[in-house]
């Protein structure tokens, strides 16, 4: 079987759409097409419905689909253990949060290039639910993430590290100087969060409702240094990890709350796909996540 039927295969059933299948492996839609037909000719079944624009898998698809993600774990693995080197190199790629990406990724793969210079890095920037599709279909080798404690049985979470999530302002903000803030401090004062689907945004709106607060929101932007910029400003409350704020904090640009309310809860995790081949450049990567104080 061509190992690129089954590429062609997981891909659209991931995307459910033939046109971004093709953008995504750099072919033509009509080759697309004719992989998956020579596919479902070898298979003698029908791996897709097609009504419209809209895919879906059928029920000998979705059976299959689990196979084919396993064939092409094991295809991965049977060319690493051909290689001729078992130093790392060649392409690691890496699936990060922006704000990972903007703040500890840098650190980590100084120590990675110092040590193992023969490894390329490409990097893919999404949210925690595109970071689960990639790792599902081997689109990245590992994802560097901030969210809630994963538990996907097909992914692994090799580090965990517990962040703090934190209220930031001016110094000269009016709640500055107010002892033990909880949800109804907060409530009437202009919030400052992230547009995009984010996980802090998650918490603290999950929070708030919790206290049965209602809450205001200034500006949403999908950009951690635009926030930091209006809070800095004096436009409101900006809601971020402690990592992305340390340099503002140290420099007395902003300041941190004194939130007491319900703990908001977040973990940088370091994941791979349970059956994702631990290859040289990836063992590596993990070793150094777990050595270097990030």
């Amino acid at each position: 079987m061509d190992v690129r039927l089954l590429k062609a295969f997981v891909t659209v059933a991931s995307l459910h759409n033939f046109t971004k299948a093709a953008e995504q492996l750099g072919y033509a839609q009509s080759t697309i097409t004719s992989q998956i037909q020579l596919l479902e000719k070898e298979l003698g079944v029908r791996l897709f419905d097609r009504l419209g624009k809209k895919v879906s898998l059928t029920p000998e698809g979705e059976h299959f689909l689990t196979d084919a993600r396993q064939l092409l774990f094991s295809w991965e693995k049977a060319k690493g253990s051909l290689s001729h080197s078992n130093s790392p190199h060649g392409i690691l790629t890496i699936g990060v949060n922006e704000s990972v990406c903007s703040v500890k990724l840098p650190k980590l793969l100084e120590e990675y290039r110092r040590q193992f210079p023969e490894v390329e890095f490409h990097i893919k920037i999404g949210s925690t639910d595109e970071l689960e599709l990639w790792l599902n279909e081997n689109q990245i080798d590992v994802a560097v993430l901030l969210d809630k404690l994963w538990n996907v049985p097909e992914l692994t979470v090799k580090i965990c590290e517990e962040e703090i999530l934190g209220f930031f302002v001016s110094p000269n903000h009016p709640l500055i100087d107010v002892k033990h803030i909880l949800p109804h401090d907060v409530s009437d004062q202009p919030m400052l969060l992230v547009s995009h689907s984010s996980c802090w945004k998650n918490i603290f709106q999950a929070v708030m409702e919790e206290a049965n607060e209602s809450y205001r929101i200034m500006l949403k932007t999908a950009s951690i240094s635009d926030l930091k910029q209006f809070a800095i400003l004096g436009f409101g409350v900006a809601v971020l990890p402690l990592y992305a704020v340390r340099q503002e904090l140290e420099s007395g640009k902003l300041s941190i709350l004194d939130w007491k309310g319900k703990k908001l809860e977040l973990y940088v995790q370091v994941v791979h796909h349970r059956d994702k081949w631990l290859s040289p450049s990836l063992e590596a990567f993990l070793d150094i996540c777990k050595n270097v104080n990030w």
